[in-house]
C-alpha cells in the first residue's frame, strides 16, 4: 500500500453568505460615503421665510397698489358724474323756469289782447250810440259831441297804456306817442275830467305811472316856449319812487 503525504493546505470552504446589504456595517449601520461629507445647504437670508415668500410679498404690494389705484380712479369718475348731474340738474331747473315765465308773459299778453278787444269794442257801442256812451263814461261832458269825444280820447290813451303792458312799445315810444296825443286840447280836457278817476290808483301801479309821465308831458308841453311838440321833455324814469310833483 503506498502512502501518500498529506496537504497542508486547509481545506477549501465556501464564502459565508451575506446578511448585510452592501454600503452597511456588520451592525446594521450604513457605511459612511466615500465621497466625503454632504454639502450643507446655506442659510437662507429671508428672516426664516421662504426664498419665495418675498415675490409672493412685493407681488401682492403692487396687487395693492393697482387696486389702490384703480379705485381711485373709479371715486374720482363717480365724483365727476356727480358734479356733471348735479350742473346739469341746475341748468334744468333754470331753463325750466325761464320757460315758465316766457309762458307766463306770453298769456298775459294774450289776456291782454282780448281786453283791449273787448274794451275797443264796448267804446265803439259807446261812440255809436248816446244812450250807452251815458253809461260808460262818467267824465263830465258839456254836450254828446263832448262825450263822444272824451269816449275816443279815452280809446286811444287805453290803446298806449295796453301797447305799453304788452311790450309792443318801450317807456321811450310810449312817451313819444303820449306827448303827440297831449298836444290835441280835447285829449286835454278829457284829461283834466277824468283826474278824478287817476286819484285811486296804485303809485306802483303801470296805470299810476303813465298817468304821472302824461301830468309831466303836459306841463312840459305848456312851459315850452317852442311848437315843436317832439323835442320837448324827456321821459321820467321808468320806475318811479312816487308820485311825481306838479
Amino acid at each position: 500500500m503506498e502512502w501518500t503525504q498529506p496537504s497542508l493546505r486547509a481545506p477549501s470552504s465556501p464564502p459565508p453568505a451575506r446578511s448585510e446589504p452592501l454600503g452597511t456595517l456588520g451592525d446594521g449601520k450604513r457605511r459612511p460615503s466615500l465621497a466625503g461629507p454632504h454639502p450643507v445647504a446655506p442659510h437662507p437670508t429671508t428672516g426664516g421665510r421662504s426664498p419665495d415668500s418675498g415675490v409672493d410679498m412685493a407681488t401682492q404690494k403692487l396687487w395693492l397698489g393697482e387696486l389702490r389705484s384703480t379705485a381711485g380712479v373709479r371715486l374720482t369718475l363717480a365724483v365727476g358724474c356727480l358734479v356733471l348731474l348735479a350742473a346739469q340738474q341746475r341748468k334744468y331747473t333754470q331753463l325750466r323756469a325761464e320757460m315758465d315765465r316766457a309762458e307766463r308773459a306770453e298769456w298775459r299778453r294774450a289776456m291782454m289782447a282780448e281786453q283791449q278787444e273787448l274794451q275797443l269794442y264796448l267804446l265803439r257801442k259807446a261812440i255809436e250810440d248816446p244812450d250807452l256812451a251815458a253809461v260808460y263814461s262818467i267824465a263830465e261832458a258839456e254836450s254828446p259831441t263832448q262825450r263822444r269825444q272824451f269816449l275816443f280820447a279815452n280809446a286811444l290813451y287805453t290803446n298806449a297804456l295796453l301797447a305799453y303792458r304788452a311790450g309792443v312799445v318801450t317807456w321811450e315810444e310810449l312817451h313819444g306817442h303820449l306827448r303827440w296825443i297831449c298836444t290835441n286840447p280835447v285829449f286835454r280836457l278829457y284829461w283834466h275830467a277824468t283826474r278824478h278817476q287817476r286819484a285811486s290808483l296804485k303809485d306802483a301801479s303801470d296805470e299810476a305811472r303813465v298817468g304821472r309821465m302824461t301830468d309831466i308831458i303836459i306841463r312840459d308841453l305848456d312851459e315850452a316856449d317852442s311848437d315843436e311838440y317832439w323835442v320837448v321833455g324827456e321821459p321820467p324814469p321808468e320806475v318811479s319812487e312816487g308820485p311825481a310833483s306838479a
